[in-house]
């Protein structure tokens, strides 16, 4: 690398002026004493990669112009600072970073020594800088009459993105010993619902601890399968009883007997429930009044191990698809080996057309289709649908907690899913468990039969860029 000097820039200006005088007889030539650095990037760097042998051996190798042109960086020209908002990958060697560093009027730009800061190095596009902490770049006028110091910090990832990061809260006995669980957000707490002795309790938390589970209502059997939260109020279809509540504590009336059998999904604009008779059927005034859902031909709905997700559905704006996913009646259909995955594009804006619900019929040599597993759990997380349930029922043969699933087009195909995995040591009731991501980027599984409270994180969910 080139040793600069201060010096050189005014003898450089000097020698520059002095041939400009010979070219011409009667020019002037005016050199800027604007001073600034007008763009900076980082055009490649070197990157540690990490594999594993066949044979299970971890190694690691280093990779050259790994190209990072996608990373912007601001210059706060009043505070004199660069720097990238959205973090470097953890693996990047930020010691060995090729750099790009424009300035106004043909400015000098140099970098000040890290030992010896009264030393420089000319900055050019073909040699390596060391950024692993911040740097003070020094730009001189072309004048050579004023300088400019820049402070300029890369940042980059202390963490690894992918890695999977979990947490048990706590033991806790009373949530051990509830079975048919749904765990949601509502507000600035979380909730438990199960079944003991043939009541819902409903356990309340709040997220930052996750550890201490109180109890804070009493419901008739079969509401917890039944409740889901809608425009921030908890509603809970409670013995044919259709039940509001703000807190999870006190609940009131909406109807009382509901034209529906099962509550089972919601979105901004509307509750979803299944009549006796197996229709799906659509409440757009919080449950006061119910009609029949128009079906794509051929859907299928689930009578069993039925859950939902709602997501922002980014193709369309002001769009949400509702997803559901369930099984059909094991006694029925003994050889399904595939679950229901229903869909609904709802439509936020005012007069919008209802849209249908549509879904696939599921054969046993399909690929990449949801399993038929017991106690079906899906959420939305990370920018895609995950799912998670007990071992296999009818012709799926699937143990349980094999892994988690994971769609990224709406429910439609699955796999098994390489970033959000359970944790190392996980222990559930194969039918008893819950799980859900909360407002905060974090997952949370509720364990029945050892009453394990998860709480967990994939690294970059949650970063701020």
């Amino acid at each position: 690398m080139r040793r600069f000097f201060p010096p050189l820039v005014l003898l450089c200006a000097a020698v520059s002026l002095l041939a400009s005088c010979l070219n011409s007889d009667n020019e002037e030539v005016v050199y800027s004493d604007d001073v600034a650095i007008t763009a900076f990037s980082i055009a490649s760097a070197d990157m540690t990669v990490h594999t594993t042998s066949s044979k299970g051996e971890d190694s690691t190798y280093v990779t050259s112009n790994t190209s990072l042109s996608a990373y912007k960086f601001v210059i706060d020209q009043a505070k004199g600072e660069i720097y990238n908002v959205d973090s470097l990958p953890q693996n990047i060697i930020a010691s060995k970073l090729l750099v790009n560093c424009s300035t106004k009027n043909n400015g000098i730009a140099v970098i000040r020594s890290i030992e010896k800061p009264d030393s420089a190095n000319y900055i050019s596009s073909s040699d390596t800088l060391d950024f692993s902490t911040p740097r003070t770049i020094c730009v001189y006028s072309a004048s050579g009459k004023y300088t400019r110091d820049y402070t300029v910090k890369v940042n980059v990832h202390q963490q690894d993105g992918d890695e999977m990061v979990w947490q048990k809260k706590a033991v806790v006995s009373e949530l051990a010993a509830l079975t048919s669980m749904r765990a949601f957000q509502m507000g600035s707490a979380l909730y438990v619902l199960g079944e003991n002795e043939g009541n819902t309790l409903v356990y309340r938390a709040q997220p930052e601890d996750g550890g201490v589970w109180t109890l804070v209502a009493t419901l008739k059997a079969n509401a917890s399968l039944n409740t889901l939260v809608h425009n921030g109020n908890m509603y809970v279809l409670d013995d044919g009883s259709l039940k509001v509540s703000a807190d999870g504590i006190n609940f009131n009336t909406v109807i009382e007997s509901a034209p529906i059998s099962r509550l089972v999904a919601q979105s901004s604009v509307a509750l979803y429930g299944i009549s006796g008779d197996g229709k799906m059927m659509s409440s757009v005034d919080n449950g006061q009044t119910w009609n029949n859902d128009e079906m794509d031909f051929g859907t299928i709905i689930p009578s069993r191990d039925i859950d939902y997700c709602t997501v922002n559905y980014p193709s369309v704006p002001n769009t949400e698809c509702v997803v559901i996913t369930g099984n059909r009646d094991l006694a029925a259909y003994p050889d399904d080996s595939t679950a229901v995955v229903l869909t609904k594009i709802v439509e936020k804006t005012p007069g919008a057309k209802d849209n249908i619900w549509s879904g696939a019929t599921y054969n046993s040599w399909d690929k990449n289709m949801l399993p038929r597993l017991d106690n079906l759990n899906i959420f939305g997380y990370n920018k895609a649908l995950y799912a998670l349930g007990g071992a296999g029922i009818g012709g799926c043969k699937i143990s349980a907690f094999d892994g988690i699933g994971k769609s990224i087009d709406y429910g439609f195909s699955w796999n098994k899913s390489s970033d959000v995995v359970l944790p190392a040591d996980f222990e559930s009731s194969a039918t008893a468990f819950t799980a859900f991501a909360d407002n905060n980027g974090y997952l949370w599984i509720i364990c029945g039969g050892t009453g394990a409270v998860w709480k967990g994180h994939l690294n970059r969910v949650g970063w701020d860029d």
